[in-house]
């Protein structure tokens, strides 16, 4: 029993350890680190968000959302064919992600909408914008449609999550959601299990197909593994029927695009967005995967632009 005891003490000391080297490894989120962000840093009341702003200062704003893991470079594709066709485009690093601030508490629902009002109110957007939400900025952007529906024009959806997302239910992801053992796995493991991702595979892929940025620049700084941590334990990517059948109540223009490969947000959601969406244009883009919008962005910007020039029902051009 006594060496029971002892190899438990070595095995939770030897754990215990690897939770702190690993979060000394991660460098802060200051200023220094920050003279390489390209945009500027806005304040709102749990810190600063990185903001970066393109297109003619008179044009109509949209307004993009990205999703749990790649900041707001992931959106460089379609940035520039929205700002070709006239839009004034704004687009932030949520809170732990980016060059944006790393705060702790827990990253719900509520958190992302009153980033997403507060940066609003900050821009001085008192009309309303267009709204661009991919994966977990799906749901971010329809519950923010749903609750201030007077601050939107129209919500285009890429790839959005909300009813079918692979590996949510899986035991490791249960295992990451438990407290204590869920952090050292995530802690320790977490660099990896998210760079071996398949949306990050780009070979094969032409350069101007790729991410225009690196993934993993952002995960050197201390905050990053935490908010993505507990966006997992308390933002539902999944059941989020009630969200979408509130935007659906508003008669806001919505559109959306899934990918028939996606491995991450299943192909089915389209069926079932369609069903609680009914007004809802909804594509499907043949051979795309979760990274659509930039590695098959010539198939998606003209249904993008289109839908924030002509409407949702109109052809795309």
């Amino acid at each position: 029993m006594k060496w029971i005891v002892i190899g438990l003490g070595i095995l939770l000391a030897a754990a215990a350890l690897a939770y702190v080297a690993a979060g000394m490894a991660r460098k802060p989120m200051d200023e220094a680190a920050r003279a390489k962000a390209p945009g500027d840093l806005v304040q709102v009341s749990a810190g600063r968000l990185h903001v970066r702003r393109d297109g003619p200062a008179d044009g109509p704003v949209v307004v993009m959302v990205h999703g749990f893991s790649t900041p707001n470079f992931i959106f460089e594709q379609n940035v520039a064919a929205l700002t070709e066709a006239g839009l004034r485009v704004i687009r932030f690093d949520h809170f732990g992600r980016g060059w944006s601030d790393r705060p702790m508490g827990p990253y719900d629902t509520d958190f992302y909408d009153r980033a997403l009002l507060e940066l609003m109110d900050a821009e001085g957007l008192t009309a309303p914008v267009g709204l661009v939400g991919l994966s977990m900025g799906g749901p971010i952007v329809a519950e923010f449609a749903a609750r201030h529906p007077e601050r939107v024009s129209g919500v285009f959806l890429f790839v959005p999550a909300g009813f079918d997302v692979a590996g949510t239910d899986s035991t490791a992801a249960r295992l990451v959601r438990t407290p204590l053992i869920g952090d050292l796995i995530w802690r320790v493991a977490g660099e990896s299990i998210l760079l071996g991702d398949p949306q990050y595979q780009e070979e094969g892929l032409e350069p101007e197909n790729r991410l225009a940025g690196d993934v993993a620049e952002q995960m050197q700084y201390r905050g990053y593994f935490h908010a993505l941590l507990s966006t997992m334990r308390h933002m539902k990517l999944t059941g989020r029927e009630d969200t979408f059948a509130r935007l659906a109540e508003t008669g806001l223009p919505v559109a959306a695009l899934f990918g028939a490969d996606d491995p991450t947000v299943l192909v089915s959601s389209a069926a079932r967005l369609e069903e609680t969406v009914p007004a809802a244009t909804v594509h499907v883009l043949e051979g795309a995967d979760h990274g659509l919008n930039y590695k098959r962005h010539a198939d998606a910007n003209p249904l993008l632009v289109t839908f924030f020039t002509e409407g949702p029902g109109a052809p795309a051009r």
